[in-house]
């Protein structure tokens, strides 16, 4: 029986609805959505990931969820894309040539195509990468880009690298680009004001729902605007200090023990 007004649950993917290595309660899973379906309730995947990435947990379920791939920059809601955010062409080009002249560094480029890798990259980066971008083009050359639109631009810095690359990038280009360091050496550049919280309102919007209307669940740091979005949102134990600080609630187990899932079919169904 459905016991909340709560119409819309967002969660994360890494760290929040997938255990570590990658799986989920598929049974428990497809119970939820079902109890959703008969309930008109939606569920919606919101994670940093690319879109292809994200469909191939769910490849028969697209048709009954909505996906928001790129941290809010693309969404698409069963199975029909309805928005992307890409970076302006121009500005795309004048940070990749930056990176690659001046910082010396080869970017990792998420296309809306495909993804787009350095050719000399390690065999181990290479097949890393192609986890999350299974159709992918290896670049000898970053001055001959191929012709794409691209959510975001990443590469590789080492630790104590880190501040100087942020100082360097927000003072050749400003408030043009949002520069985030995303864990484990990694650097994204995407465009201001493009998030989770931001795709999720334009949900709300296009839905007729409000944030009252909204629960998320969250474990990381680009989590945090649809937790402070959502009327109702759970930070995962497993979750940083961060989530903690901004969410209503904690889910009932971590992401290892279907914390997610646990905490809809107990308190959200």
């Amino acid at each position: 029986m459905n016991t909340t007004s709560h119409q819309i649950i967002a969660f994360d993917m890494d760290g929040t609805f997938l255990t570590d290595d990658k799986k989920f309660n598929r049974p428990l899973f497809e119970q939820v959505l079902q109890t959703f379906k008969r309930q008109g309730r939606r569920l919606v995947v919101a994670s940093g990931d690319p879109l292809e990435c994200l469909q191939r947990y769910f490849p028969n379920e697209q048709d009954q969820l909505t996906i928001i791939a790129e941290n809010g920059a693309q969404i698409v809601e069963n199975g029909q894309e309805i928005l992307t955010k890409t970076l302006d062409p121009h500005l795309a080009h004048k940070v990749i040539n930056y990176l690659v002249h001046t910082m010396h560094i080869e970017p990792v480029i998420s296309g809306h195509r495909q993804g787009y890798f350095p050719k000399d990259a390690s065999p181990a980066t290479i097949n890393h990468l192609a986890f999350y971008y299974p159709t992918h083009q290896l670049v000898d050359n970053f001055d001959q880009l191929p012709d794409d639109q691209f959510f975001q631009i990443s590469f590789l810095v080492r630790d104590d690298q880190i501040e100087n690359a942020v100082q360097k990038l927000t003072a050749q280009f400003g408030n043009q680009l949002v520069v985030t360091p995303s864990g484990n050496g990694s650097m994204d550049l995407t465009n201001p004001g493009i998030n989770k919280g931001w795709a999720l309102t334009q949900l709300l919007n296009r839905w007729g729902q409000s944030r009252k209307d909204l629960v998320a669940f969250g474990d990381g740091g680009n989590d945090v605007t649809m937790l402070q979005l959502a009327e109702l949102s759970y930070a995962m134990p497993n979750g940083g200090e961060t989530v903690h600080a901004v969410a209503t609630k904690e889910a009932v187990a971590d992401n290892n023990h279907d914390g997610v899932l646990k905490t809809i079919q107990t308190q959200l169904l």
